[in-house]
């Protein structure tokens, strides 16, 4: 349940230099593959996996 101080800190925004966001967007993708990467191309082959998959759908 959010907090009224919850909602102020998600409004602190700030303009990223293209650098940064862009490190930062990179970061993510390679975090985000790290934890699905496995699971999206056993999905593109068409190999089930009975327990990962039901944490997919």
């Amino acid at each position: 349940m959010s907090t009224h101080g919850d909602l102020d800190h998600a409004l602190d925004l700030r303009v990223l230099p293209a650098v940064e966001w862009r490190a930062a967007a990179r970061a993510h993708r390679d975090r985000l593959d790290r934890l699905v990467g496995a699971y999206l191309e056993r999905r593109a082959a068409g190999t089930p996996h009975p327990v990962v998959d039901f944490l997919f759908t």
